[in-house]
């Protein structure tokens, strides 16, 4: 029974204009996108290995000495993903070089995205394709039918017979789902082919099982406004209302709502601007000032003549206090820069009942774009800084001549010799290498958001379903 019910809402589906035009456009909006993004990521490749080649040959001058190593300033670029395609992420308008040293770094800055206006347009993207395109045709294949069919009186006709509710419901659902999985695989499969048929783009297994995953939430994301659409079209007596419901519901949600999250985050949550940041890393470096004047480090730590043998030098203090001004320096930066990502957080949290907005965070987890692979970034960096300075410590450990003393300053290292001046084999020393994250550490985070779209369904199709029971098909 269920079967046949499927098979004659599918077939109606398929023979109509709507999805004839639903089609055409979501395969040529795939299609744009296969092009554009293997023709950017050919580029973004081309310029990601040409700095990162102008980093590694700059620190490869600096293993002549040693302490030179720990003072080489890198300045390392985000590596393009091959997932942007997937969910872009709004990356070319998000930072993507950080500048550091063993002992220091500075925040995330956007450096060389090429045309600055292009911010302002969002890319067309996988998840910008199923996100607004197929989730409006989800609407424009559900808003009349149930209402459509009772004003053409099929409905009543059908569960006059042996159909039973629940089985005209499900096959609804069902064939909905079907007819909007033909232009999305299709879309999905054009897509793919234009991408992998570049010679810049390969995806490895992990890409694929991303891929995967990636499918997976859209079919769950476009269930729910399969589901919704059903509930809406039970509750209206003529399809031209619910027509009308439903347009006003989806723009709401999927125009509206993320739209007005960053409105209200930037109302609601004051970020700390450059001026006030400057204040902070002054007083910060001055309350590190006070306590070198009492004594906290030990005597004359701002002395630093160049001649070693100057009584008033005092290595071991200038150490402490440089130290503790590094440390507050970071400290600072650390926070101003949780304080960033806790505005973008907020901003999607105050939007997470809208599905598009979970479905995109969830997409992006997954793909590793976005704000998420800054912070990937960024935390694979303050590692990397660890492994270099205590491989610099464990070389300065086998030179007599060193004063054995690792702190942010190359003048005090360069004329006291507090860090060897030895050569080293390059071959030896770390180099950052950014990590591709295992597929289990994308997908973990994006639980709680699967969750969510879960919970979005389960909702809908109690709704749908207890609308349908009540619903007098007169």
């Amino acid at each position: 029974m269920i079967r046949r019910l499927i098979a004659k809402e599918v077939l109606e589906h398929i023979l109509s204009l709507r999805f004839l035009l639903s089609l055409l456009l979501t395969v040529s909006l795939f299609a744009a996108n296969g092009v554009i993004f293997a023709r950017r990521y050919e580029r973004q490749l081309a310029q990601y290995s040409k700095k990162t080649n102008e980093n590694l040959g700059q620190f490869r001058e600096q293993s002549r000495q040693l302490f030179r190593l720990a003072f080489y300033r890198h300045e390392v670029y985000a590596r393009p993903s091959p997932l942007s395609c997937c969910a872009e992420g709004y990356e070319k308008s998000l930072p993507n070089c950080i500048r550091f040293t063993a002992f220091a770094s500075d925040l995330p800055q956007i450096r060389d995205q090429g045309n600055f206006t292009l911010p302002y347009f969002r890319d067309i993207d996988w998840a910008f394709v199923v996100s607004v395109i197929l989730s409006f045709v989800a609407m424009v294949f559900t808003y009349d039918s149930i209402c459509g069919e009772r004003e053409t009186g099929t409905l009543a006709l059908m569960l006059a017979g042996a159909a039973p509710r629940h089985a005209v419901l499900l096959a609804k659902y069902a064939a909905a789902m079907l007819t909007l999985g033909i232009p999305l695989a299709v879309g999905l499969l054009v897509s793919l082919l234009i991408t992998v048929s570049s010679r810049s783009v390969a995806f490895g297994p992990g890409e694929w099982w991303k891929i995967l995953a990636i499918v997976f939430l859209s079919f769950l994301y476009l269930s729910a406004f399969v589901l919704l659409g059903m509930f809406i079209s039970g509750r209206m007596a003529h399809s031209a209302n619910s027509m009308v419901i439903l347009l006003l519901v989806w723009v709401g949600l999927v125009i509206l709502t993320p739209s007005f999250g960053r409105i209200i985050s930037d109302v609601s949550t004051k970020g700390t601007t450059q001026i006030e940041l400057r204040r902070k890393l002054d007083e910060a470096s001055e309350r590190v000032d006070e306590q070198a004047e009492s004594g906290a480090f030990g005597e004359h730590p701002g002395s630093m003549s160049p001649d070693p043998s100057d009584p008033m030098n005092n290595p071991p203090a200038r150490a402490k206090w440089t130290i503790a001004k590094t440390n507050a320096r970071n400290q600072v930066l650390e926070e101003h820069h949780r304080e960033l990502l806790a505005q973008v957080a907020g901003a999607r949290n105050l939007t997470c009942f809208s599905p598009v907005v979970i479905y995109r965070r969830a997409a992006e987890t997954v793909a590793g774009t976005g704000i998420n692979h800054c912070v990937s970034l960024r935390r694979q960096i303050q590692r990397y800084q660890g492994d270099l300075l205590q491989y610099i410590r464990d070389e300065d450990s086998k030179d007599p001549n060193s004063l054995h003393l690792m702190f942010d300053e190359e003048g005090c290292a360069r004329s006291w010799k507090t860090i060897s001046r030895k050569p080293v084999d390059f071959e030896a020393v770390p180099k950052f290498l950014e990590r591709e994250p295992s597929l289990g550490e994308f997908v973990t985070p994006a639980i709680r958001d699967i969750g969510l779209l879960g919970l979005f369904n389960a909702v809908f199709f109690a709704a749908a379903w207890i609308s349908f029971m009540r619903y007098d098909v007169r």
